[in-house]
C-alpha cells in the first residue's frame, strides 16, 4: 500500500516539469533584448533577409559555359 501512495504523488511530475521548461523557453524567446525586439522578431527578420537574398540569387540567369 505504501508503494501505491508514493507512486500516486509522482504521477504528474513529468508533465509539471515539461510545463515549467516550456514556459521558461517561451519567456526567454519573448523577452525584449535589443531595440525593443525579442529573439523571435530577430529570427524572423534574419529569415526574411535570407529568403530575399535567396530569391534574388535564384532569379539571376545561369552563366554560359
Amino acid at each position: 500500500m505504501y508503494k501505491y501512495l508514493v507512486r500516486s504523488k509522482q504521477d504528474g511530475q513529468a508533465s509539471v516539469e515539461y510545463i515549467v521548461v516550456c514556459s521558461a523557453l517561451v519567456a526567454a524567446l519573448l523577452t525584449p533584448i535589443q531595440n525593443n525586439q525579442n529573439v523571435m522578431d530577430l529570427c524572423l527578420d534574419s529569415l526574411k533577409d535570407w529568403y530575399t537574398a535567396f530569391a534574388y540569387s535564384k532569379s539571376l540567369p545561369t552563366l554560359p559555359n
